[in-house]
């Protein structure tokens, strides 16, 4: 993102105006998958708080991997204050490089970074690689419910350009997008939308 400032985004949009979208997200990340437990990967998390709100309502060991140290340090620290610090962690990596081994993560779940990575079907592949045999991947980007969608919009009438902006990279990533990527991958999976979002969910098959 151009001019990014993490600290910035930590304080106003992450712990202000999206402050009440993660734990419902999180809420149905868990209730979709069935996964509550085991190893958890908040992909392009930010300053961490969905994976944040993952471990807060459940037993995951969670790392927070994102490709800016400064969102980095912010998600230790966001642990902390939430006191959640024992379950989770935090790395520098992009989505293309995921620092982890093969069949070796439970959940990747991720909200709103993928539609910043270069390369969106190396991104997939590596969450694909790093899944255990019957691990989920929940991907996307919304707002839990259409009211948090309203919510926020209202919050952000001040920004006339974020509401366009959203809009801009809903359309240019429609789900025909995605369905495309996860054929060409030959990966299983579905692209759910609704108006508060759009979500790619898939599992990896369990070994024979």
């Amino acid at each position: 993102m151009n001019n990014f400032n993490a600290s910035e985004y930590n304080e106003k949009v992450m712990k202000g105006h999206f402050r009440k979208i993660y734990p419902v997200i999180a809420g149905q990340i868990i209730e979709r998958t069935g996964i509550s437990s085991g190893k958890c990967i908040d992909l392009g998390g930010g300053p961490g708080m969905l994976g944040i709100s993952l471990a807060s309502i459940s037993d995951l060991q969670v790392t927070i991997v994102d490709p800016d140290a400064e969102c980095v340090r912010l998600a230790l620290e966001n642990s902390k204050e939430q006191g959640v610090q024992d379950r989770v962690n935090a790395v520098q990596a992009p989505a293309e490089s995921i620092p982890f081994d093969d069949d070796s993560i439970d959940l990747v779940a991720s909200r709103g970074s993928i539609f910043f990575w270069k390369d969106q079907p190396k991104g997939l592949s590596e969450v694909y690689r790093v899944l255990r045999p019957g691990g989920w991947a929940y991907i996307g980007g919304g707002f839990g419910t259409l009211a948090l969608l309203q919510e926020v919009q209202a919050m952000r009438a001040d920004d006339p350009d974020w509401d366009r902006q959203r809009r801009e990279r809903m359309s240019k990533n429609p789900p025909e997008h995605y369905e495309t990527i996860l054929t060409q991958l030959g990966i299983d999976g579905i692209v759910d939308k609704s108006e508060a979002g759009t979500w790619i969910v898939f599992r990896k098959p369990l070994e024979s």
